[in-house]
């Protein structure tokens, strides 16, 4: 895939390198618990977390995302061919997941995104857009395995708000108790 445009975003997860990498992986067909931008996922095809692992992320009732996983390297990171997409102007899409330990129990989760669209000037405009969607993603990512509970479109907004307020290391769950007393 040449010629592509990028961007790389990341987040800090108060999480083990291994429960991120079991959740971005061996549950690949799992990612609407913390993508808000999804009404469903599940797995289609091959086995889950291997090379060839296929998923469907249903944007709506109508549009969905069928991806694969083409690569995987040890326990570091993969990556995510779009195979079919129901969006239109979206021409090829590949992400790449790396985690990186950063502390016992803290987890570096970076997404690089490469893709083109037809046509290809309309890229610049798509780009600010996905990157709004993969940094919602990330946040949803990080609090859904730091919390357990759900992430969907109806509650990411205070979500965000919420991880707008955190401190730099602070983690979700203190929100959570928080909230509680």
């Amino acid at each position: 895939m040449k010629n592509l445009r990028e961007f790389q975003l990341e987040i800090d997860i108060n999480a083990t390198k291994d429960q991120v990498w079991n959740l971005l992986l061996n549950k690949f067909g799992e990612v609407n618990l913390f993508n808000p931008e999804l009404v469903g996922s599940h797995h289609t095809n091959g086995v889950s977390g291997e090379v060839g692992c296929e998923r469907q992320c249903d944007i709506n009732s109508r549009t969905s995302v069928h991806e694969r996983i083409t690569a995987v390297r040890g326990t570091d990171s993969f990556d995510i061919d779009v195979i079919k997409s129901g969006m239109p102007l979206m021409d090829k899409m590949r992400g790449t997941w790396d985690l990186k330990a950063i502390g016992q129990n803290k987890t570096k989760a970076v997404l690089t995104m490469r893709f083109n669209t037809k046509p290809a000037f309309l890229g610049f405009i798509l780009k600010v857009i996905m990157k709004k969607m993969v940094f919602r993603m990330l946040i949803g990512l990080k609090y859904h395995l730091e919390t357990g509970n759900l992430v969907t479109k109806e509650n990411i907004k205070g979500i965000v708000k919420d991880y707008n307020n955190l401190e730099a290391k602070e983690a979700f769950a203190i929100i959570s108790d928080m909230a509680l007393a």
